[in-house]
């Protein structure tokens, strides 16, 4: 068992180096976008991009691998599950299976999806192995955060968003095109392969066992990713439903669209790099879950508002500023978007508690509850246009929410149980 008790606590310095890795991460991904858009044709740039959304959605439905090998690790070295007398798996061993499931429908797939992009032989190929690698990348993270050795996960992270960044500016001066802007933004993400080579850490974490068997460790990895694929529905791809939902004759329809995505930012980026420190934080809570979770969630609450407020006085000058003064919002519309982000955050809080009691099943079936409530509102409420947007976005995720707490609940009622039969 690794010994981690310098790195049980996660300091400010740590969640500093946490916050500014997933910081750069996101803006990374961004600039791929940026990069591509200057060297690229018009045809070329719009061929280059839905390969990429394509690639993107296949690393997001892997997230699900990130979360549960923060769990299963943190509960194998924290509640001391000893591999000697009890059959516990390898957790990269769970990612070779789901990964590899991906990857090899990736390649099957390849004569649907790659053709209609005008991808060919060689791309379909490294995309394939980009997306198995990806999944080792997001499990050694999971690993590295249920290990609580931040400072190596923060690394990591940030090494494999830079190493992105100086692939594609050396492909863009050395070889602009297509074919090789696609391979340089795919194959940074065989950096963990180096930075495990190199880092002890890292290298210890590969070799990692979870608190159960392979079985159902591959079970509880496929629960996960499900839950990252409503996840998607929510967040990356919500742009997408709202504007079939409103349809694309709606008066301002690409400032609104606009205004989700900034709006959500500010709160949900931290956020999604904190997940791994939720995680991590409850494996080891046996009773009280509910009590436990309850500073977290009006901490959420609080930020939220008050970024709602900032959001609300900066929000239309920062969208002339950046977009240009075609994209504009009011102050008023900007805060309420914003605030109503926190019933998503609030989601995603509560999902990773879950998660990391074990909650598998109810951890999927409250992400499909908000996924399916925000959707269905944003198809049915009366309102207009964006008030409709405000309305579901507000409402829907907090049915995932009592989803999870339920979950949670029967998770802290068989723990009592069980106490009072011993």
């Amino acid at each position: 068992m690794t010994d981690v008790a310098d790195d049980k606590l996660i300091t400010t310095s740590r969640s500093v180096s946490v916050l500014a890795a997933s910081g750069w991460a996101a803006l990374s991904a961004f600039a791929v976008t940026i990069i591509a858009s200057r060297v690229l044709t018009t045809a070329d740039y719009t061929q280059f991009l839905v390969y990429w959304s394509v690639l993107f959605g296949c690393f997001q439905v892997l997230g699900g691998l990130q979360n549960e090998a923060t769990r299963a690790v943190g509960a194998a070295e924290f509640e001391h599950v000893d591999s000697s007398t009890r059959s516990t798996g390898r957790v990269f061993a769970m990612t070779l299976v789901l990964a590899g499931g991906v990857a090899l429908a990736v390649l099957l797939l390849g004569p649907v999806w790659a053709t209609r992009l005008g991808v060919g032989v060689l791309v379909l190929v490294v995309s394939a192995v980009v997306v198995l690698s990806y999944g080792c990348h997001l499990t050694l993270v999971g690993v590295l955060a249920g290990r609580h050795q931040w400072g190596t996960m923060a690394a990591l992270s940030a090494t494999e968003a830079t190493v992105r960044i100086v692939f594609l500016v050396a492909v863009a001066l050395l070889l602009p095109g297509l074919v090789p802007m696609e391979l340089a933004a795919a194959l940074a993400a065989l950096t963990w392969l180096v930075f495990a080579a190199v880092v002890p850490r890292a290298r210890g974490a590969v070799l990692a066992h979870g608190d159960v068997g392979l079985k159902r460790l591959v079970a509880n990895g496929g629960w996960a990713m499900l839950a990252a694929v409503a996840t998607a529905v929510l967040v990356n791809g919500f742009p997408a439903i709202v504007r079939v939902a409103l349809g694309g004759d709606t008066p301002d329809l690409a400032s609104i669209l606009l205004g989700i995505q900034i709006t959500r930012a500010p709160l949900m980026m931290p956020l999604v790099a904190f997940q791994g420190v939720v995680i991590a934080g409850f494996v080891t809570q046996r009773t009280g879950r509910l009590r436990a979770l309850l500073k977290p969630l009006l901490a959420v609450i609080g930020i939220g508002a008050g970024l709602a407020v900032l959001v609300g006085l900066i929000g239309p000058w920062l969208m002339r500023l950046l977009f240009g003064p075609q994209y504009l919002l009011s102050s008023l519309v900007l805060g309420r978007l914003a605030f109503a982000a926190v019933s998503l955050a609030l989601l995603t809080v509560c999902g990773a508690a879950t998660i990391a009691i074990g909650e598998h099943r109810g951890y999927l079936a409250g992400w499909i509850v908000g996924a399916a409530a925000t959707v269905i509102l944003l198809f049915v409420l009366p309102q207009a246009g964006v008030e409709r947007v405000i309305a579901a976005v507000q409402i829907g995720p907090l049915f995932g929410v009592v989803v999870h707490l339920l979950a949670i609940r029967a998770r802290d009622r068989a723990a009592r149980a069980e106490t009072v039969a011993q």
